[in-house]
C-alpha cells in the first residue's frame, strides 16, 4: 500500500523537496527572525541591506568559480582513442511541432510588449526548446519529445516544484529580487511559466548538444578517475548540505554560497548513502557528458535568459551580498560557476521520474544512427 501511495524512486526527491523546504524556515525560527517579513511574494526587496563588495571575499568566490570551471574541462580533455564514428545522414524533414516554438515566440513578443518579464523569458525558453527538439529529430531521425513524451511532460511539473524552491531559498538569501513586480497574481503565473519549462529545456538542449558527434565524443575520451564513494561520504555531504539549508536565513550575507549549492551536494549525498550512481558515475569510465552537456545546457539557458532580462526587462535584480567584479549578462562571475552546477543537479531531477517509464517502448522507436537515447535508469547519457 506504502508504495502505490508514494513509489520508492520517488522518496529521495519528495525527501529533498522536504529538507529544502523546512530548514531555511527551521533555522530562521530558531534564530528569531520575523517570518513574516521574510515570505513576500513577489519579493520586491530585501528585508536587510547586504554588506557591500569585499575585494577578498570576491576574489576567493571568483578564484573558486574558475577553478570549478576550468578543472572539469582540464579531467575531461579527450585522452583514449577515438570512438566510433557516426555515419553521414541526409537531413531530414522538419516535423510539424516546430510551429509550436514559433507560436510561443510570437506570444513572447505579445507577453513582452505588456511588461510580462517573466511570461516573455519562460515562452522564449519553451520556443527554444521545441526548436532544439525539431532540429535534433530533422538531423537524426528522433528527439527526446518525440521518444518520450509522456517523460517530456512530466518534467514540466517537476521543473516548476523545483523552480519554486529555490525562489523559497532566496526568500531567506535574498540575493535577487523583482523591483517592478506589483502584482502578485500576475508575477506567480509569469514565475511558473518560466519555472516549468526549465528541465524540458535543460534536457533538450543536452540532448542537442550530444547529437553532434564531434561534441559527445569530445566528452567520453577522458581518463578514468575513480569515483567509488561510500555512504558514510554521503552523509558528510548532507551534514554540510543541512547546515547551509539552515543557516540561510541566520548568516545570508555570508553562507548563501554553500546554500545555493546544498541542493546539489544534498543531492549527492542521497545517493551515496542509498548505494546508487551519482551524476558523477560517469567519469570513472572517463565519460564527462553527464556533466559537461547538461552544465554547458545550463549555461546557455542563463545566458539567454539573463540577456532578455536585460533588454525587456529588468524583470530581476541580482545583488549578491560582498559579491563585487564583472557580471558578464548581470550576473557575477561565481554566479555562472553556480550555474554550471545546476546541470548536473537538473539531471538527478529528471532520473527520478523515470522508472515509470524503463519498461515502456519507445515512439518513435529509437534509430541506430543517433548517438544519444533517453536512457530509463542510472546510465543516461
Amino acid at each position: 500500500m506504502g508504495d502505490r501511495l508514494l513509489p520508492p524512486h520517488l522518496r529521495p526527491l519528495l525527501l529533498w523537496c522536504a529538507l529544502i523546504l523546512v530548514l531555511p524556515l527551521l533555522g530562521a525560527t530558531l534564530g528569531g527572525l520575523p517570518i513574516g517579513e521574510l515570505l513576500t511574494l513577489p519579493l520586491v526587496q530585501r528585508a536587510w541591506d547586504p554588506l557591500p563588495p569585499d575585494s577578498i571575499f570576491t576574489a576567493v568566490l571568483d578564484a573558486l568559480a574558475l577553478l570549478l570551471l576550468l578543472l572539469p574541462l582540464w579531467l575531461a580533455r579527450p585522452t583514449a582513442a577515438r570512438g566510433r564514428c557516426m555515419p553521414n545522414t541526409p537531413a531530414g524533414a522538419v516535423p510539424r511541432f516546430v510551429w509550436f516554438g514559433v507560436f510561443a515566440l510570437l506570444i513572447a513578443v505579445m507577453a513582452a510588449e505588456g511588461g510580462g518579464v517573466n511570461a516573455a523569458v519562460g515562452l522564449v525558453t519553451l520556443a527554444l526548446a521545441t526548436l532544439v527538439n525539431a532540429d535534433t529529430e530533422r538531423r537524426t531521425g528522433t528527439c527526446l519529445l518525440s521518444q518520450r513524451p509522456g517523460y517530456f511532460l512530466r518534467l514540466f511539473g517537476l521543473s516548476l516544484i523545483a523552480g519554486w524552491l529555490f525562489y523559497w531559498l532566496n526568500l531567506f538569501l535574498g540575493l535577487w529580487t523583482y523591483p517592478n513586480a506589483t502584482e502578485t497574481l500576475p508575477f506567480v503565473v509569469g514565475k511558473s511559466l518560466d519555472y516549468s519549462v526549465l528541465l524540458p529545456a535543460l534536457f533538450s538542449l543536452r540532448q542537442w548538444l550530444a547529437s553532434f558527434p564531434w561534441v559527445l565524443d569530445a566528452t567520453n575520451r577522458a581518463t578514468p578517475i575513480a569515483t567509488a564513494s561510500t555512504p558514510q561520504e554521503g552523509w558528510v555531504l548532507a551534514a554540510v548540505a543541512l547546515l547551509a539549508l539552515t543557516g540561510a536565513a541566520l548568516w545570508p550575507d555570508w553562507i548563501y554560497p554553500a546554500t545555493l549549492t546544498a541542493p546539489l551536494l544534498l543531492a549527492l549525498a542521497l545517493q551515496q548513502i542509498r548505494g546508487r550512481p551519482t551524476p558523477l558515475a560517469g567519469v570513472a569510465s572517463g565519460d564527462w557528458s553527464r556533466i559537461l552537456l547538461p552544465a554547458l545546457a545550463a549555461l546557455l539557458l542563463t545566458a539567454l535568459a539573463q540577456g532578455l532580462n536585460g533588454l525587456i526587462g529588468p524583470g530581476w535584480i541580482i545583488d549578491p551580498s560582498q559579491l563585487g567584479g564583472p557580471a558578464p549578462l548581470g550576473l557575477p562571475l561565481a554566479g555562472w560557476a553556480w550555474v554550471a552546477l545546476l546541470g548536473p543537479l537538473g539531471i538527478w531531477l529528471g532520473d527520478r521520474l523515470t522508472e515509470p517509464f524503463k519498461q515502456d517502448p519507445q515512439h518513435p522507436p529509437m534509430r541506430t544512427r543517433f548517438p544519444v537515447r533517453v536512457e530509463m535508469g542510472g546510465n543516461a547519457c
